[in-house]
């Protein structure tokens, strides 16, 4: 049976097949030729596990023999050459016949991840979906973006100790992901209001960030900066940086820079 995630392409259709498919999924390309033995271990290789895969990703093949304007497009100066393409440009790659086992760190550090075998339906109850979560990480621990789902899930459930392990533990390919960002953001910012006495304007002004509101939180953390913005180290400014870093509201995020940049200078 036909794998549908490999696809034979020319120079004609590339640009729909490879740069605007890769807006979708991320795509291999395969530079062989039928004459290249190194190109005959490889390719079965690469369709398998593009069938594995199911639908993480989609596997071109460029014959370099019958497309040669298309390798000299892309310097093949050797084949097998392996590039891979995501949002409509090449990010990657990969010279020669390597190993599966290799090939599998390849796609796992650029963030390429199996197809979902059957759709998840997720909880609403946030207790039944962080446990939806954990089964599913067990269940598929190469998927980065589990992982990182889960981790977020951790954070917002208020589970730092367990949340800030995960957090590091994160692959390469989602650790910067803005998600992740905040969920640090979150936990940092929790941490700093920790323990604080009541009433206390970093302490408030943290708790209405973490709910949610942010206007009223960047008013409160501003006026603690005023009366507190000599040091560095100050538990406003801190908690300022974590709550810029956690609202996802860019015109408040804005504002608020602005209205700090005003109080320290």
């Amino acid at each position: 049976m036909q794998n549908p995630h490999v696809h034979d392409v020319g120079t004609a259709g590339f640009p729909a097949a490879v740069v605007e498919r890769s807006h979708q999924v991320p795509v291999l390309v395969d530079f062989w030729a039928t004459w290249c033995g190194p190109c005959r271990a490889l390719g079965p290789i690469l369709e398998k596990l593009a069938g594995e895969f199911n639908g993480g990703f989609e596997l071109v093949k460029v014959d370099t023999d019958a497309e040669q304007a298309l390798a000299a497009e892309f310097q093949i100066r050797s084949i097998p050459t392996v590039m891979l393409f995501r949002d409509g440009a090449r990010v990657a790659g990969f010279p020669g016949a390597l190993p599966e086992a290799q090939i599998r760190r390849f796609l796992a550090d650029h963030g390429v991840e199996a197809g979902s075998p059957q759709a998840v339906v997720w909880s609403s109850d946030p207790v039944a979906r962080l446990q939806q979560l954990r089964t599913m990480v067990a269940e598929h621990p190469e998927r980065a973006s589990l992982q990182l789902d889960l981790a977020v899930a951790l954070a917002e459930s208020g589970i730092d100790d367990e949340a800030t392990i995960a957090l590091e533990a994160l692959p390469v390919a989602v650790y910067g992901d803005p998600k992740a960002k905040r969920a640090r953001a979150r936990v940092a910012l929790r941490a700093l209001i920790a323990g604080r006495p009541e009433p206390d304007a970093v302490r408030t002004g943290g708790d209405a960030i973490l709910r949610g509101d942010a206007t009223a939180g960047f008013t409160l953390l501003l006026e603690a900066l005023r009366d507190d913005k000599t040091d560095e180290r100050s538990p406003a400014r801190l908690a300022l940086v974590e709550s810029l870093q956690l609202v996802e509201d860019e015109e408040a995020v804005r504002d608020a820079r602005r209205r700090m940049a005003s109080v320290l200078f």
